[in-house]
């Protein structure tokens, strides 16, 4: 047999290539109707209906987290009154195991410059002081306040 020429080959390989692919739709078809096919397409459904609901989940606990946050402001307003020194406060990166809830916890600040300690400090400060500068303790932060007023041009 004589040798082929490239493009002879080449001619060859595109007439095999034109007859697969006219039969491809019935190749197709012929493997969708195979039970495998059929078992792998119920696996993708399920895989397609798990996502669904993990989305509707994931709403669904975006929702419950919010309205619980805001149900933790109204605790801290309403049950602790605002309380500077008892705070109920939630972490949901928390993975504590204790007594309380998950990432729930009563965080107690006496020491911050808003909270209870300057409070305090000030109350004691003020009952201290001797009964004449009580008398006069309005004046006196009437004046210390009206040195940190601001001045305009126009007043």
């Amino acid at each position: 047999m004589p040798q082929l020429r490239k493009f002879e080959q080449d001619a060859i390989v595109n007439q095999t290539v034109a007859i697969i692919i006219e039969n491809k739709e019935e190749v197709v078809a012929t493997l969708k109707a195979t039970p495998e096919y059929q078992g792998l397409q119920q696996k993708l459904n399920s895989i397609d209906d798990l996502r669904k609901q993990s989305k509707a989940l994931d709403k669904k606990a975006r929702l419950e987290r919010e309205e619980f946050e805001k149900a933790i402001e109204v605790f801290n307003e309403d049950v602790l009154n605002s309380n500077p020194i008892y705070k109920l406060e939630y972490n949901e990166y928390s993975y504590k195991h204790c007594q309380d809830a998950k990432g729930l916890r009563f965080k107690t600040d006496i020491n911050s410059y808003s909270g209870a300690l300057t409070t305090i400090q000030d109350k004691i400060a003020l009952a201290l002081l001797p009964k004449e500068a009580v008398n006069d303790i309005d004046s006196i932060i009437s004046k210390i306040a009206d040195s940190f007023k601001i001045q305009t041009g126009g007043n």
